[in-house]
This record gives C-alpha cells, structure tokens and sequence, in this order.
C-alpha cells in the first residue's frame, strides 16, 4: 500500500504561487523613490537646522568681535602697563627678601610672561570662536553620513 498522495507536496518544497498573489509586493524603483523623497526631506530638515546653527554661530561671531578687537588693542598697553606699576613693587619685595637684585628682576619678567599667556590665550579662545566650529562640525558629519549611507547601498546592491 501506497499512502502517497500524488497531489501532496513533500515537507520543505516550495509552494508554486499564483499570479495574482504578488500584489502586494512593489518595484524596486518605487522603494527608490520613497527613500529619495526620505533623503530629500531629511536633505531640507537639516539645511533648516544648518542655517540656524550658523545664524547662532555668526550671531556669537559678531558679539565675539569687538571682544577680540578690544582686548588685542587692550594687549600692549596692558604689558607696558603692569610693568610700569608692578615692577617696582615686585622688584622690591624680592630684594627685600633675598637680598639679590637679579632675583628680584627675574619675578617681574615671570609676572609679564604670565600676564602676556593669558591674553594670548583669549585672544586665540574669541578667535576660534569666530570660525564657526559646530557648524562645520555639522556639516562635515553631514558629508560623512551620505557618502556612508551611498558606500552602504552599494555594496547590499551588489
């Protein structure tokens, strides 16, 4: 006795479809026209966000400018300042506590190099500030995310 059904399809073969079920299933270009108007809103999303990150940016540039302007002119008579005032204070408090003369002087020159470090160092803290980091910053990470999004998709088409 044969219990085999000659209409039975084994376990694990596949079943033949018919040729209206395929319905539901859409072309490949119209997967790549959802997905391109995606990136194209993305695309303007993030050009809104760009222009609002570099308005702030500029806006803080511009309030950063007369800062930087106002403390390198405040720069040199700041040096010539401190020196014509501190110098002989500093000068003698050293001497009268070493009693070396050239000690004493030394002090006063440490003092000016200390000054002059710490307006060097925020003259280049507005400086930086006036080439607007975070928006290239923006747009770097931008470029770097499309043409990995691209390297992606080429390498699954292929």
């Amino acid at each position: 006795m044969n219990n085999h059904d000659p209409n039975e399809i084994p376990l694990g073969a596949q079943v033949p479809q018919e040729e209206g079920s395929n319905q539901n299933a859409q072309p490949q270009w119209v997967d790549d026209l959802e997905q391109t108007l995606i990136l194209g809103k993305q695309f303007s999303k993030f050009a809104v966000d760009l222009m609002d990150l570099a308005g702030a940016e500029m806006l803080l540039a511009v309030k950063s400018f007369p800062k930087l302007i106002m403390l390198w002119l405040l720069m040199m008579p700041i040096i010539l300042l401190s020196w014509c005032a501190f110098s002989g204070l500093i000068a003698w408090l050293v001497f009268a506590l070493s009693a070396h003369t050239g000690l004493s002087l030394f002090a006063v020159f440490l003092l000016q190099i200390l000054l002059l470090i710490s307006c060097r160092w925020l003259f280049f803290q507005y400086r930086k500030r006036m080439t607007l980091p975070y928006t290239r910053n923006q747009i770097a990470s931008f470029v770097r995310s499309i043409n990995n999004e691209f390297n992606d998709r080429n390498s699954t088409e292929k």
